[in-house]
C-alpha cells in the first residue's frame, strides 16, 4: 500500500480541510505515513495570512522536499491560490492546487496522476483577480470529515469566507465571500464525530459569525448552536474565534442557558484605539468592544475571553499603544495572542507610509507580553481551591509526563492519574496556578454526564 504525508500550517480551518484531504485519500488505497518513515505522496496545506506565512511555507515545502525526494509532492491551501508561480518555481513541487479544489485533488490522486486542464489548476497572482476570486467559493464543502486524527476535540469548518476587508488581511482575496454550510451537513458531521467518540466539537471558519449571512440569515449561528446541543454523546461545543460585533444578546442568552456550549469567547481585538482600529477597518470602536464584555460578564459565570492583538501596525504611535495596554488590562484576558504587525503585499497597510521601526514593534510586543501574563495569572487565581471540569487529552503532556487537558473555559489543566482517564471528561480541583497552566488532583472519574 501506498504512503501518504500531509503537512498543516495555519489556521484551524486549514487543519480542517487537511483532515478532509486524509480522509479522502485514504479511501483511495494509500496508507499515512509515520513520521520517521517516507512517503509516496506528500500533501501540504499552506498558510498565506501573512508574508511570514509565506516563508514559513515555502520552508516547510522544501523541507518535505529533502526528505522525500522520491515522493509526489503537491501543494494547495492559502499560498497556492495567493502565489502558485513562486510555488511552481521550487524544484520538486509537481502539483499546485489553488483554493476550492480540494474535490479535484482528490479525483487527481484516485486516477494516478493523471493531468489534464480541469484537474490541475494553477492561480494567477490575487491582486490582478479580485473580483472574480470574491464570486466563486461554492466548493468549499465537497469533502467532509468523520474524525480528527491527533486531536481530542474536533474542529468542525460550517463557514467559509470574509468580506470585513481589514486593511492589513489578504484572505477575503483568497477565500472568496461568505459561504456557510449546510445544517443537515453540519449534523451530518457532527454525527459522525460523535460515533468516533469525539465528545468536544470546536466550530470554526473563517469569518465564523457571518454564518448564515449568504442566505439572508435564515439559519444563523445560534441555529446551529441549538440543533448541535440536541445530539446525544457530544458534551461540549465550542465557538473558535468571532467577532465582537457579532455577539448578539441572543447569542450570550444560548450559551449562558446552555449546559454544553462552553462559556469562552476568543473575541480578536487587534488594536486597543479607535484611531487604528479605523485605519484597519475594523468594524467596532474600543467602547463597543468593552461593552459587550460587560454583556457576557453580566450572564456567564467567569466567563473565559481570550484575544488577538496585533502590535505596530502602521501609524501606531506611543499614545495609541498605550490605550492598548490601558484596554487588556481592564478587560482581564485570559489569553492574548500577540502578533507584530508585518507588511502583506496587496493590502492597504502595506502601502501606508507611516511603518513602525522594527524595535518599537519588538518592544512592545514584550511590553504586552508581560502585561499577557499577569492577565492570564489573574484569571487562573479565581480558581484555586475549585474545581474545574476538564476533557482529559489522548496524550500525557510532554514537558511534565502528567495528564493533561482544558476546561470548558479553556484553561490548561495538569494532574497526576492514569491513562484511563484518556478522553474521559473528569472534574480537577486546583490547587496551584501558572502562566501556561493549573495543576490540581483528581476529584472524580465520573464523566460530567453521568455526575
Amino acid at each position: 500500500m501506498k504512503k501518504c504525508a500531509f503537512i498543516t500550517l495555519g489556521c484551524k480551518v486549514n487543519q480542517y480541510e487537511t483532515q478532509a484531504l486524509r480522509e479522502a485519500i485514504i479511501s483511495n488505497g494509500y496508507e499515512e505515513a509515520s513520521f520517521s518513515s517516507p512517503a509516496d505522496l506528500c500533501v501540504i496545506n499552506t498558510c498565506t495570512v501573512t508574508s511570514t506565512s509565506d516563508e514559513k511555507s515555502r520552508q516547510q515545502i522544501r523541507k518535505v522536499i529533502r526528505n522525500n525526494p522520491d515522493a509526489t509532492v503537491i501543494v494547495t491551501g492559502c499560498y497556492a491560490e495567493s502565489d502558485a508561480e513562486a510555488i511552481k518555481k521550487i524544484d520538486g513541487v509537481e502539483y499546485v492546487f489553488e483554493k476550492g479544489k480540494e474535490s479535484m485533488l482528490i479525483d487527481f490522486v484516485k486516477n494516478g496522476f493523471v493531468i489534464n486542464n480541469t484537474s490541475v489548476t494553477v492561480s494567477n497572482n490575487i491582486g490582478e483577480h479580485n473580483t472574480k476570486k470574491l464570486r466563486r467559493n461554492e466548493s468549499a464543502f465537497d469533502l467532509k470529515i468523520s474524525k480528527f486524527d491527533g486531536h481530542t476535540r474536533a474542529f468542525l469548518k460550517i463557514e467559509d469566507g470574509c468580506d470585513i476587508f481589514c486593511s492589513y488581511c489578504i484572505i477575503p482575496y483568497v477565500r472568496g465571500k461568505v459561504v456557510s454550510k449546510k445544517i443537515d451537513d453540519v449534523i451530518f458531521e457532527a454525527e459522525q464525530l460523535i460515533s468516533n467518540g469525539y465528545k468536544e466539537i470546536v466550530l470554526t471558519g473563517i469569518h465564523l459569525g457571518a454564518y448564515g449571512k449568504d442566505t439572508g440569515y435564515q439559519l444563523n449561528i445560534i441555529d446551529v448552536l441549538k440543533e448541535l446541543q440536541n445530539l446525544s454523546g457530544l458534551e461540549r461545543i465550542r465557538l473558535s474565534s468571532i467577532e465582537v460585533n457579532e455577539i448578539t444578546d441572543s447569542l450570550i442568552d444560548t450559551i449562558a442557558n446552555s449546559e454544553k456550549v462552553c462559556p469562552h469567547f476568543h473575541l480578536p481585538l487587534q488594536s486597543g484605539d479607535d484611531y487604528v482600529l479605523k485605519r484597519m477597518n475594523r468594524k467596532y470602536n474600543t467602547a463597543q468592544y468593552l461593552k459587550t464584555l460587560e454583556k457576557i460578564e453580566e450572564k456567564l459565570e467567569l466567563p473565559s475571553i481570550s484575544t488577538d492583538v496585533m502590535v505596530g501596525f502602521p501609524g501606531e504611535k506611543r499614545r495609541h499603544f498605550e490605550n492598548t495596554l490601558r484596554l487588556c488590562e481592564k478587560a482581564g484576558f485570559s489569553r492574548i495572542h500577540i502578533f507584530p504587525y508585518s507588511p502583506r503585499e496587496d493590502t492597504p497597510a502595506a502601502k501606508m507610509p507611516d511603518h513602525c521601526k522594527p524595535s518599537e514593534i519588538k518592544a512592545r510586543k514584550k511590553e504586552l507580553e508581560f502585561l499577557a501574563t499577569e492577565t492570564s495569572l489573574r484569571y487562573k487565581n479565581l480558581f484555586i481551591d475549585r474545581n474545574i471540569s476538564i476533557l482529559v487529552e489522548g496524550t500525557r503532556d510532554k514537558k511534565t509526563g502528567k495528564l493533561c487537558g482544558y476546561s470548558d473555559r479553556y484553561i490548561k489543566v495538569l494532574f497526576d492519574d492514569t491513562d484511563t482517564l484518556m478522553n474521559e471528561i473528569v472534574d480537577v480541583y486546583v490547587e496551584r496556578v501558572s502562566p501556561q497552566f493549573v495543576m490540581g488532583k483528581c476529584s472524580s472519574h465520573a464523566e460530567r454526564g453521568n455526575e
